[in-house]
């Protein structure tokens, strides 16, 4: 029978590519890791990974052996879960991972009812964007997630996560006060020529302004860039330019640069977690406390 640590190494390979990836993961050297992928195919009696240039690739028989532990793997969780579920009292350590513009809407305000509910339950918090928590997930580095995935793009989660809807955030502009009754009136076309403040290339965010503009017919002349929705706000306040931003992250003091909202572009709010725990009663218990947790009526609708 092969050993399943041997093959959750491999598993972890097929993800990250390296060996020192690997061993970084597991906290083990990296010859250790080699060691035992040795061992494992001497077990299976075929070639199990190849090397193209600076990475290893997984051969189609180990491609087919990691399928299979990804089964085996949840099989184990379920059994968990199973054996969790009879127990009289919901102990042990959640990790809830959550994107930063979620944390204080709904991952906290989740976790302290959780603690306050079941005392003998530890809850982590773990700040995290969906493209770094959905592999968590599969990992099981962390137990739920809070993601998103924007209205105007495809999301398929990978096999064995399943996701839930919490609720909608609508994307806005943002504009300095000159700008704002303008885009009121004529929408999001009076911005054409303004210079425009986004995420750097590559981000998920950089999406939002894109499609926005192309949809309006026009390209935007992007200035200025930030890593937060926070500065890109800050930005606007200071007059450098317009934004397009989740309304979820706009603090207080910058509701007011708001000058109406994107047509038909929300980002999509929800908990994701893995099918094989859905019956673990601490993942039950922060499923059913996130369905209610107190958000604005916009966020629902």
């Amino acid at each position: 029978m092969y050993d399943i640590r041997r093959l959750i190494l491999l598993r972890d390979l097929s993800e990250r590519s390296t060996m020192t990836a690997v061993s970084e993961l597991h906290g083990i050297t990296t010859s250790a890791v080699s060691q035992q992928l040795r061992i494992l195919e001497e077990e299976v009696g075929t070639v199990l990974t190849r090397r193209e240039g600076r990475v290893l690739r997984l051969t189609y028989a180990g491609r087919v052996l990691v399928d299979h532990t990804s089964r085996i793997v949840a099989a184990l969780e379920e059994a968990e879960s199973a054996v969790a579920a009879t127990a009289e009292r919901v102990t042990g350590v959640l990790t809830l991972a959550t994107f930063r513009t979620a944390q204080s809407r709904f991952a906290l305000p989740a976790a302290a009812e959780l603690m306050r509910e079941y005392p003998g339950l530890r809850v982590r918090v773990v700040e995290l964007m969906p493209v770094e928590s959905v592999p968590a997930l599969r990992r099981q580095e962390v137990d739920l997630a809070i993601t998103y995935a924007y209205s105007f793009g495809t999301r398929d989660l990978p096999v064995g996560l399943a996701s839930e809807f919490l609720g909608n955030d609508p994307l806005v502009l943002i504009a300095p006060a000159g700008l704002r009754e303008e885009v009121r009136r004529r929408g999001l076309v009076a911005a054409r020529d303004a210079d425009w403040i986004a995420a750097r290339d590559g981000a998920p965010s950089i999406a939002s302004v894109m499609f926005a503009c192309r949809e309006a017919g026009f390209a935007p002349r992007i200035q200025h860039r930030s890593g937060s929705f926070d500065g890109m706000a800050e930005m606007v306040a200071h007059g450098l330019g317009v934004s397009i931003v989740p309304e979820m992250s706009l603090s207080g003091e910058h509701r007011a640069l708001v000058a109406g909202p994107v047509a038909d572009s929300v980002r999509r709010v929800g908990v994701t977690y893995r099918q094989a725990s859905s019956a673990r009663p601490a993942v039950a218990a922060a499923i059913r406390i996130l369905r209610t947790v107190d958000v604005p009526h916009e966020l629902v609708s």
